[in-house]
């Protein structure tokens, strides 16, 4: 080897290194493009100080990051009794990018659980099942949580009353909360994500009016004695249950579970279904915290394009935080390694802006959207506004902070996408899946250009000229 080529070489190794130091990542460009692009939120981000809620943001001593999360119910259940799996989940959501992980903190009540049971305290499970309580109940959580952030660098949701059947009565709920702010969260403040009261309460022991007015109590209680976000539960049994839980709450955020219904729009309804709850006035940011993913109960989804861009809207629909629910994360009868597109989801973290959440959101129609998107040739449309439909696509939502855009077109359809710049503007257009630029374009106010449509969802990431 030259020694020019020799000394190129360890330059570039030692600089490699240092980009590790300073929080960045390397990726090799095409000419022009340059090499190095800012990573805010890498795979195996160490975390530093406290969660807080910024805006529509989560962010912490490093600044803003997307909060990407996994459900893993069973990881205390395994803590205790298989804890070489759950090191091996644990350190497989880390590497994929994963930044949290939801979990149950007591559950057993329905026979499903026959033999994953989490007992805080003794109890008979619907079926008659007698259940002792866990005589080292806060010590395995406790270490849980340390385990997952000092070893895996995860933060823990703690889902408190996951089946508060086990303690019916208010005055052991309460003790339970005294308990769990005393024993678990003091100190570990910078270790959690945030603090949700409740799994469906409507069905896990909060039903009715009762039930809601016990909900927003036990978050006042919770939101008084720590600085740990506090969210209330999704409750879908009521009338107008999302405005009655979180209306003039102490929830700092919302957790809500979304449509799981496949049969509209060829499957992707349960993508768009967050936009109504990204901005409303006078609540909380909403997370998307139990979507559909592979194995998920009522319906599944098993394509990776889909469930990736689920994240990918939420965050530019303005949410602070999406959680990947599969069955490995429920029962644990499958591995989350063998889980579709599970290993696609950091790559969001690397293409989106960790402060998306709190830019200006457009719903692809109005004037402060970049892109006019056509469909059959027609001018501002959505495919399922037209007839005889072969391009165009279903939402293209997007976010604007300052010069830069962010695009989220999904269900593009085979014909691709005709789009025209209604400002002078670059842009391109990346596959999630893989963070590959599959266009990149300059155009001047109403030019036009066609994406195509190979990839029935793209990222697209540009700015003003």
């Amino acid at each position: 080897m030259p020694i020019e080529r020799s000394i190129e070489c360890m330059e570039r190794s030692i600089g490699l290194l240092l980009l590790l130091s300073l929080g960045l990542t390397w990726f090799p460009g095409r000419a022009g493009e340059g090499g190095l692009t800012p990573a805010p939120t890498l795979q195996r981000r160490l975390p530093s100080g406290p969660v807080r809620v910024t805006g529509h943001c989560l962010a912490d001593d490093q600044g803003p990051f997307l909060a990407l999360g996994a459900s893993y119910f069973t990881a205390l259940w395994r803590a205790r009794n298989d804890p070489a799996r759950l090191e091996q989940d644990l350190d497989f959501l880390s590497r994929q990018g994963f930044n949290y992980y939801r979990m149950l903190s007591m559950v057993g009540f329905h026979t499903a659980w026959d033999g994953l049971e989490i007992a805080p305290v003794s109890f008979t499970n619907k079926g008659g099942k007698r259940v002792e309580a866990w005589p080292d109940y806060w010590q395995r959580l406790s270490s849980l949580i340390d385990l997952a952030y000092e070893r895996h660098r995860l933060r823990t949701q703690i889902t408190i009353f996951a089946d508060a059947q086990l303690m019916p009565e208010k005055a052991a709920r309460l003790e339970h909360l005294r308990r769990l702010l005393d024993e678990v969260v003091r100190g570990r403040e910078r270790k959690i994500m945030l603090l949700e009261v409740a799994n469906e309460a409507w069905q896990n022991g909060f039903a009715g009016d009762d039930g809601v007015s016990q909900l927003r109590e036990f978050a006042a209680y919770l939101n008084a004695r720590t600085e740990v976000p506090v969210a209330i539960t999704s409750n879908h049994a009521l009338e107008n249950g999302f405005e009655r839980l979180y209306e003039n709450s102490a929830a700092d955020l919302a957790t809500w579970h979304f449509s799981r219904d496949r049969a509209r729009d060829d499957g992707w309804a349960p993508v768009y279904d967050c936009w109504v709850f990204g901005e409303r006035e006078g609540f909380p940011p909403v997370i998307s915290n139990e979507p559909i993913g592979p194995g998920s109960s009522v319906d599944a989804e098993r394509e990776p394009l889909r469930l990736v861009m689920a994240a990918a809207f939420a965050y530019t629909a303005k949410l602070p935080a999406y959680v990947f629910h599969c069955e490995a994360g429920v029962f644990g009868r499958t591995r989350f390694q063998e889980t579709p597109a599970i290993r696609q989801f950091g790559q969001l973290l690397r293409i989106l802006p960790p402060d998306l959440p709190n830019w200006t959101r457009n719903d692809g129609k109005e004037p402060a959207a970049p892109l006019t998107v056509f469909a059959a040739g027609r001018r501002d449309r959505y495919w399922p506004e037209v007839e005889e439909r072969t391009d165009g696509c279903l939402r293209n939502i997007g976010s604007r902070k300052g010069r830069r855009f962010i695009c989220v077109p999904i269900g593009i359809l085979p014909g691709g996408l005709l789009v025209e710049a209604r400002e002078p503007l670059r842009f391109t257009a990346r596959d999630p899946l893989t963070g590959r630029s599959v266009a990149s374009v300059k155009l001047n106010q109403g030019e036009r250009t066609r994406l195509p449509g190979a990839v029935a969802g793209l990222i697209i990431e540009g700015q003003r000229q």
